[in-house]
């Protein structure tokens, strides 16, 4: 594959022809890769990343600066949060280097990083739980939650604007189920989890500083996986991974009108579904797939490259509109700021890939390079 490199004039941070400026983040795990369908360690190994990102006059999205912070490819796609005015960034990271050992061990840290100045800052960093993965900020600025997946647990900080304090661990009810989508509701008293092991969907509610977990969970699988709401918080899409069978996936939307939630569509996608965002008016709904990617060479399911499809979304319902080729073994995808544009990732070709959306039409406009494997993206809000 061919990468594009462009010595354009960048544009303001997330910043495009309309004007649109708001932050958005790669987290980039540089300790894992696939041979033969098993995650190893790269040589030479280098260290993980977090990067902004910026739009060049040519349309694509490059990295625009850099800084060394642990990252991983282990979980859904969405260990990035930030707070609502883009300047302070979380990342999480469920796995690193063991080069002692030649492996790749657990972790449980999250990264602060300020990028308000242009350059990233690492202002702290701080153990959640045991395979950190997808992180929330509640909608007030003073909590943040944290997905264990190894665990079994959520993590639940004070935020004071600056750094993270007063850890507490939440234990989900029943067997560790690898919990690994979180989202939390605009009012701030409601947060959902999936639980992909377990093929659930709990129910958490918040109040002041604690957090109480409903007993009964929602039945969905298989493997339920990436959590996204739309903008009136009316309904959540939710990827179903599945079990690593190679076999096609799904995306599941729930009504969160009403308790119990009730799900009231789920449509079929291309295998393993990772990153999935939608649009900022709504309009849309846009999900990577790895396409068989992760599986053995050998297997009949292999495909290299993942796919990118489009769905419009109207009350709640999907409607199939459009496919593209996607990167390499793909983790993390979202919409650009002014929705023209969307941004999938991948791991084993280190690249960018910037593809457009016109509202019809589909199409891939170029790759730009990240110093590790795109693991995670994410856009303010």
């Amino acid at each position: 594959m061919r990468l594009r490199f462009a010595a354009a004039l960048f544009l303001s941070m997330g910043a495009g022809a309309s004007g649109y400026a708001q932050t958005v983040i790669s987290a980039n795990d540089a300790h894992s890769i696939l041979v033969g369908g098993k995650q190893v360690l790269p040589t030479p190994l280098v260290p993980d990343s977090v990067s902004t990102l910026a739009q060049g006059s040519d349309g694509l999205w490059h990295v625009r600066d850099s800084i060394a912070a642990h990252a991983s490819v282990i979980g859904p796609p969405t260990a990035i949060g930030m707070t609502s005015d883009g300047k302070t960034v979380f990342v999480a990271s469920a796995s690193t280097a063991d080069p002692v050992n030649n492996t790749i061990a657990p972790d449980d840290r999250i990264s602060v990083i300020d990028v308000s100045g242009g350059k990233p800052v690492l202002v702290q960093t701080i153990a959640a739980v045991p395979g950190a993965t997808t992180l929330r900020l509640t909608p007030d600025g003073h909590h943040l939650l944290v997905a264990g997946g190894k665990s079994g647990a959520l993590a639940w900080f004070r935020f004071d604007g600056r750094t993270l304090s007063q850890r507490k661990i939440i234990q989900l009810p029943g067997k560790p189920g690898f919990p690994g989508g979180l989202a939390i509701l605009p009012d701030g008293k409601t947060a959902m989890v999936s639980l992909w092991q377990a093929n659930v969907l709990y129910r958490l509610m918040i109040s002041g500083d604690t957090i109480r977990v409903d007993p009964k969970p929602l039945p969905l699988g298989p493997g339920p996986w990436t959590i996204r709401l739309t903008p009136d918080a009316r309904y959540a899409a939710i990827n179903i991974l599945g079990h690593g069978e190679g076999l096609p996936g799904e995306i599941a939307m729930l009504d969160l009108s009403t308790y119990p939630w009730r799900v009231v569509q789920r449509v079929p996608v291309p295998n393993a579904p990772e990153g999935m965002d939608i649009a900022p008016d709504g309009s849309a709904l846009a999900v990577v797939s790895q396409n068989g990617s992760a599986m053995p060479p050998a297997s009949p399911r292999y495909n290299a490259r993942g796919i990118v499809t489009v769905f419009t979304l109207h009350d709640g319902h999907l409607t199939q509109a459009a496919q593209a080729p996607g990167p390499l073994w793909p983790q993390g995808l979202i919409f650009a700021p002014d929705g023209r544009s969307i941004l999938a990732q991948g791991v084993m070709d280190h690249a960018l890939r910037t593809l457009s959306w016109d509202g019809k039409t589909l199409s891939v406009k170029g790759d730009a390079a990240l110093p590790g494997g795109g693991a995670d993206l994410e856009r303010q809000r």
